[in-house]
């Protein structure tokens, strides 16, 4: 026999009647015809080891909940059992929203990648039993669209999973999709479950051609957040190549690769400049990894907006022009742009010539236009939901300011001398005693670390804040010794400056202890963050914070 589900939906909870909880309709309410809905319960499951739910309408740091706590906001029951029939059921505790019919939704022809040959392994991808509307309210899956996606959108929307569009998907890439999405679930079964699924990507046959640049490069994102870094990096170089080799640089490959498919389209075009973002994000955190795409010609189509692509609007999805510096037609757009002022920053950074003021100020400049032109991370959606495009447009601004800052400021960091570790670059700093630190170099870090205060949960941010947050810290602990070094005035002015002294440390270690809060959230999902923050407190205890 069955046991009951613990999910009900709202008409059988509302009459206090026994459901099964089937998706998207109970079989009472199909019998019924009644109108058939799920919302999550405000009591959640009580597991023994049942998280309680942040609801979004609390005040921040209210009551007795420290800033980790709210910094986490998790919103995921932690009682689910791991086991195989889970693992296969479409059955979800997480309600998002539900996936009816739409034209936009629907595309007339569909045909495989390869028009020039038959490629069986194109057709019927999903003989392992994904080939099925279930697939769309896979518990594992739905945890990716709701966490990791809005982060790095290039794949097809939840909605397109409901669609035709999904026999076409290898499903070694949705292998990788739930593998990510377990990682937003507490119980390693799960990302165990998928994991060695995930890794057939990496022996992906390149005919598979964009659906493969998709993978390798979700591995590569996937691979820095767990500390492997030089996998992550040879995942993305064998990603880029593969791009440039079939052309998705070329505006003509998103609609000639189409399927005569609006999205799918958009997925190719967001592909590559996915590609472009990360490989300047990979420059950026190795000093001497190259930034590939940054002098690569490239004239792809600029996404659109995220609430078009994902179907909150039914607009016809159309080619976008470039950014202009002033105006983004996307909050996509502002991203690419930032990313781009980030090659400059790296550019001027690893150039020979001697005399690079003209240029710094020039660069600085641009840096400062953006963020004046960048509107609030919730202006583009009217939903009170962070725009995690305008949040890492905002976030790579301030990190190219302490890059292109930090060469010509007395604050000077050195390395961990460490052994061979599964560390990041952004792991590899320790603070030195400088004399001063420059003004721009510290509000930068201000700025940036202000980021993790935003009201939404802070696992739901690109793995690649873990290396924000590590320079914060590293910055604000090289300020704190700044200050800390410092001598008072004399005479009756001593008590003063000693006053002043103090409270400019307590907001420094303030300061500090936030960068530890995120990296202590994000270590909760991405081991990489966890690493980082063992490292930090133990620098961090070195210099007597």
């Amino acid at each position: 026999m069955s046991r009951p589900s613990s999910l009900a939906c709202v008409p059988c909870r509302r009459r206090h009647l026994k459901c099964d909880a089937r998706m998207p309709v109970c079989s009472r309410c199909l019998s019924s015809n009644t109108d058939c809905g799920y919302v999550r319960s405000r009591r959640g499951l009580r597991g023994n080891n049942a998280a309680q739910p942040i609801e979004h309408g609390l005040p921040l740091f209210g009551g007795d909940n420290s800033l980790t706590d709210w910094l986490n906001a998790t919103t995921l029951p932690t009682d689910l059992d791991p086991g195989a029939n889970f693992l296969d059921s479409p059955h979800t505790l997480i309600d998002l929203p539900s996936l009816p019919d739409d034209p936009l939704w629907a595309p007339q022809a569909l045909t495989s990648y390869d028009n020039n040959s038959n490629n069986n392994h194109n057709n019927d991808r999903n003989n392992d039993g994904d080939d099925s509307d279930d697939i769309a309210y896979d518990p594992m899956i739905q945890l990716y669209y709701q966490n990791f996606h809005p982060s790095h959108p290039i794949l097809l929307p939840r909605k397109a999973l409901h669609t035709p569009l999904r026999r076409h998907l290898p499903h070694y890439l949705v292998s990788l999709t739930r593998y990510i999405g377990a990682h937003f679930y507490p119980h390693p079964a799960f990302q165990e479950a998928y994991v060695r699924a995930a890794d057939a990507a990496r022996v992906a046959p390149d005919t598979d051609g964009p659906f493969k640049v998709q993978a390798l490069l979700l591995l590569s994102i996937v691979d820095h957040a767990h500390g492997a870094e030089d996998r992550a990096l040879l995942s993305l170089h064998e990603a880029i190549s593969l791009a440039l080799e079939i052309g998705m640089h070329r505006a003509s490959f998103a609609n000639a690769h189409s399927r005569d498919s609006s999205l799918l389209a958009e997925s190719w075009r967001r592909t590559y400049w996915e590609l472009f973002v990360v490989d300047g994000l990979m420059a950026a955190m190795r000093d001497q990894a190259p930034f590939r795409l940054y002098t690569q010609p490239a004239d792809a189509g600029i996404p659109c907006q995220e609430i078009v692509y994902n179907g909150v609007q039914d607009m016809q999805l159309q080619h976008l022009p470039p950014p202009v510096h002033d105006f983004y037609t996307s909050s996509y757009a502002a991203r690419i742009d930032a990313v781009r002022t980030l090659g400059r920053v790296l550019e001027v950074n690893r150039s020979l010539e001697m005399d690079l003021e003209e240029q710094v100020e020039c660069v600085d400049a641009a840096l400062s236009s953006l963020l004046m032109h960048l509107p609030s991370c919730t202006s583009y959606d009217t939903s009170p939901e962070v725009d995690e495009m305008l949040f890492q447009a905002k976030m790579i601004t301030y990190l190219s300011q302490i890059y292109l800052h930090h060469p010509r400021s007395t604050l000077r960091f050195a390395s961990f001398q460490q052994a061979r570790s599964a560390s990041s670059s952004c792991t590899r700093f320790k603070t030195l005693t400088p004399a001063e630190a420059g003004g721009a170099f510290l509000r930068a870090a201000d700025h940036l670390s202000n980021l993790a205060t935003l009201p939404s949960a802070i696992t739901r941010r690109t793995p690649f804040f873990t290396c924000a947050l590590a320079m914060c810290v590293v910055v604000h602990t090289a300020a704190f010794l700044v200050v800390g070094s410092g001598s008072g005035g004399g005479g009756g002015g001593q008590e003063a400056a000693t006053a002043a002294v103090s409270a400019k440390r307590d907001v420094l270690r303030s300061r500090v202890q936030l960068g530890f809060g995120g990296l202590n959230v994000l270590g909760r999902v991405w081991p990489l963050a966890k690493t980082v923050r063992r490292q930090m407190v133990e620098m961090g205890r070195e210099v007597g914070l």
